[in-house]
């Protein structure tokens, strides 16, 4: 990943490294949440329950990248959680 500095050049700019939880939006229209340490996805039926689950999980620890994608795998939403 790239930025522009204020004089024009380009500097390398490293990701964090932050555990993510993925949101999923499957075909058939349910949810997936990829949780960090769980093993296979949750399944939600409404994204409501799916955004829950993601914040109630993200609430627990350090910080998490959580991010929110279509049936066709584009991001739509992605933010940084912190815990309270």
């Amino acid at each position: 990943m790239t930025s522009g500095a204020r004089d024009g050049t380009l500097v390398v700019m490293t990701p964090a490294a932050y555990p993510t939880i993925r949101i999923d939006h499957e075909r058939h229209g349910d949810w997936e949440v990829e949780l960090p340490d769980k093993g296979s996805p949750v399944r939600c039926r409404t994204l409501h329950e799916a955004r829950r689950l993601a914040y109630r999980h993200a609430a627990q620890g350090q910080p998490v990248e959580l991010v929110m994608r279509d049936a066709y795998h584009r991001v739509a939403h992605r933010e940084l959680v912190k815990p309270t």
